[in-house]
């Protein structure tokens, strides 16, 4: 402990410290017996300066003392501050609490100053969860009521670095309010949501940026950097060098924001949310961007006699009921994997016994994972088509009408609606974002009895005045893919004469540039195969050789170029509207918002994954890895979390894709922007078949080949609606 007296103040720091650290000479007394491992300072002239404290308490208090014969002592008013160690991952709140509860135990209740800091040393001792503690005691002009203590306030701080990364806030409980208010201190950028989901800010949440466009202004958006729903002019409205305070509202399904810390006064902000949006706050996370740090302070009142902590006696009807609740969690497990098997096989049916198989389901889990499959059925997600063969449906979308039928022999069309252009997805979640882009649709998916493993599914409507077709291929791990790909684009190709343009559309594997932001591409952009100086706009790499007393590699490679220009001329039009535009919405983002109300019905979640997962990584020559920044945006007016669209050539080649050194070696060389799976065999066919205008469409997903899960959605539904983009510029 080490004290002292500074402008009226009485301040003790209670710290741990390893013996190497202390400085013996300070020390006045070093406590024994029941105190041992305590140590008091000499008292000091003035503190060490320490980072800021991460939380307080605030109350007044009145403790006699016994030295002092004058009845008329003033109450005091207390701070304690608290210090945890970094990178901590506690309910800091709570500890701070357990701590203060503890220590005003009425059962060992300091009566007068000295007992109170001895006491305060004590219980620290018991919690190593705290680095340290700060009392400071500021004595006041108001009479003392009584012996007890007044209200008192836990004040938590959260610092966010100069980087948009949410920091949930456990500490500040909001799922029993409908209001919070708060401090911040910042430049520019200071982002809190409110979420239903822990861990999740992209779904159900609202989120309130304040100091946004270079503290010009500030929103009020659905979901982590999603749509924007009000907006205010509110020029520095924030400061980085003194607390601003605001408050935050969501009573009665009306997202309010005011400044002061008094609900309801001098409100800037109104979001009334529709029905389809509303949801319960269970928690709130906030965040600056890379232009700003923030300090942020939250308030609460806390309880000042618990209840006391009794021993838990063993519940055998809650332990049954956990017992329950893992299996039931170990089945919803299996129902995802039953559902992805039928997703990827999709249009195909699948047996239920293959299902089965494919899913490793025990002989004695068959009848639990029957009831499954029933289940499924019942929520519309699959269907029987025959007795035993099970095949994914789309659910009914919300805000258009798209009607699913199971036909033998597609029906006769005209002319007029044969489409003209031709769409392949390979995922399910590719087909669902495609086809949200379409108006006037309906599906067809065309099933041969007794012929498992041989349906085709066309999506036939209109994107603007383009009649167009989407298809998807089916991928099963039993099963040869690149012939199944090369079948159904035969047949789409047959069975539709007039296609003209076909795109393929999907996810993909971003190439990072780790020091140049114009080359860079990360997860949620977009990369369309138009290549520089009229090279290949697709590359599949077969094999690779060493060459002998080099460094170097040769790749056998083949190039396609499709002969008909109008796809990357389209492109390019697209690109100079795009670029000079200054104001508004980019196209592409307009519909990846109307396709997300269309899509939101589907089980399948299209909302951007939080930005903390995009994480890049970098292997070097010793296959040491280690996690890297993505280049700073030299861009002005780019935001975190915003779509860019990189041209380039799209490859793809596993020897390659998953070789770090060789994929940035081969992708350097030639102006490649993104992996995928491998769709050699579908140009190969399209090629075959005299189809001279084709172009890939690839949202990143992962950064390899556009395989990884976490992304894949959202990936899918920002190459959608570039896709749409390009199509209308036709």
């Amino acid at each position: 402990m080490t004290a002292v007296n500074q402008n009226g103040k009485s301040r003790m720091r209670l710290e741990r410290k390893l013996k190497k650290d202390i400085d013996i000479s300070q020390v006045h007394h070093i406590a024994g017996g029941p105190y041992k491992g305590i140590l008091v300072n000499k008292t000091a002239t003035s503190m060490d300066t320490v980072r800021p404290a991460e939380g307080r308490l605030e109350f007044l208090a009145y403790i006699r003392d016994k030295e002092n014969g004058n009845g008329g002592s003033n109450q005091d008013y207390w701070t304690l501050r608290f210090w945890f160690p970094q990178l901590s991952l506690i309910n800091k709140n709570r500890v701070m609490s357990d701590y203060f509860r503890e220590l005003v135990n009425p059962k060992n209740m300091p009566k007068n100053y000295i007992g109170f800091v001895k006491r305060a040393l004590v219980v620290l001792r018991e919690f190593d969860q705290i680095q340290r503690v700060e009392l400071e005691v500021e004595e006041t002009q108001e009479p003392a009521l009584d012996d007890s203590f007044g209200p008192i306030q836990t004040f938590i701080s959260v610092f966010t670095p100069e980087s948009f990364t949410y920091q949930f806030v456990p500490e500040v409980t909001v799922s029993n309010k409908t209001f919070l208010s708060f401090g911040i201190k910042a430049s520019q950028d200071a982002h809190i949501a409110l979420s239903a989901i822990y861990g999740d800010v992209d779904r159900k949440t609202y989120e309130v940026v304040l100091g946004a466009d270079g503290n010009k202004a500030s929103y009020i958006r659905d979901g982590s950097l999603g749509a924007t729903k009000a907006e205010a002019k509110t020029v520095n409205i924030i400061r980085d060098d003194d607390f601003r305070y605001f408050w935050i509202s969501w009573k009665d399904h009306r997202v309010e924001v005011g400044r002061g810390t008094v609900n309801g006064q001098e409100r800037f902000m109104t979001w009334v949310v529709p029905e389809n949006r509303r949801f319960n706050v269970n928690c709130i996370s906030v965040a600056t961007s890379r232009k700003s740090k923030g300090e942020w302070e939250f308030t609460e009142i806390m309880d000042e006699y618990p209840e006391e902590n009794k021993v838990k006696q063993p519940d055998p009807e809650k332990e049954a009921r956990r017992a329950k609740v893992k299996i039931q969690i170990l089945w919803i497990a299996k129902k995802q994997r039953m559902l992805q098997c039928l997703e990827d096989a999709y249009p195909n049916t699948i047996k239920t016994t293959n299902i089965f198989q494919l899913c490793k389901i025990r002989q004695g889990d068959v009848i639990s994972a029957a009831v499954v499959l029933k289940d499924l059925q019942k929520r519309g997600l699959i269907r029987e088509i025959t007795a035993g063969e099970w095949v994914r449906i789309p659910l009914e979308e919300e805000a258009n009408r798209h009607e699913v039928k199971i036909v033998q022999k597609l029906p006769q069309m005209s002319e007029r609606d044969e489409p003209k252009i031709a769409i392949i997805t390979a995922l399910y979640c590719e087909k669902l974002a495609v086809d949200a882009m379409v108006e006037d649709k309906i599906t067809y998916i065309q099933h041969m009895k007794g012929s498992e493993g041989e349906s085709q599914v066309y999506t036939l409507g209109r994107i603007g005045k383009s009649v167009v077709v989407s298809t998807k291929i089916s991928r099963q791990a039993d099963k040869q893919n690149d012939l199944t790909a090369a079948e159904t684009v035969s047949k789409l190709l047959e069975t539709f004469i007039q296609v003209k343009h076909v795109l393929l559309v999907g996810v993909g594997g971003a190439v990072p540039s780790y020091n140049n932001y114009n080359k860079h591409v990360r997860l949620g952009d977009v990369v369309v195969s138009v290549p520089r100086d009229n090279g290949a706009i697709y590359i599949y790499c077969s094999k690779i050789d060493k060459v002998p007393n080099s460094l170097r590699y040769n790749y056998s490679a083949k190039e396609y170029r499709p002969r008909d220009q109008t796809l990357i001329n389209a492109t390019e039009s697209l690109r100079h509207q795009a670029e000079t535009r200054i104001r508004g919405a980019k196209p592409w983002e307009t519909y990846m918002e109307e396709a997300m109300d269309i899509l939101k019905g589907q089980e399948s979640n299209f909302h951007r994954p939080s930005i903390r997962t995009d994480r890049l990584y970098f292997t070097k020559q010793d296959r040491t890895v280690i996690q890297c920044d993505h280049p700073r945006p030299t861009d002005p007016t780019y935001k975190d979390g915003q779509t860019r669209i990189s041209y380039g050539a799209v490859a793809a080649g596993k020897l390659v894709a998953y070789t770090p050194d060789l994929r940035l070696d081969f992708a350097n060389s030639n102006d490649i922007k993104c992996f995928d799976s491998g769709f050699n065999s579908i140009l190969d066919r399209l090629d075959g078949s005299k189809k001279e205008s084709y172009l890939f469409i690839r949202g990143m997903s992962d950064y390899v080949d556009g395989s990884k899960k976490e992304w894949q959605c959202y990936a899918s539904l920002v190459a959608a609606a570039y896709m749409k983009a390009l199509i209308l510029t036709l």
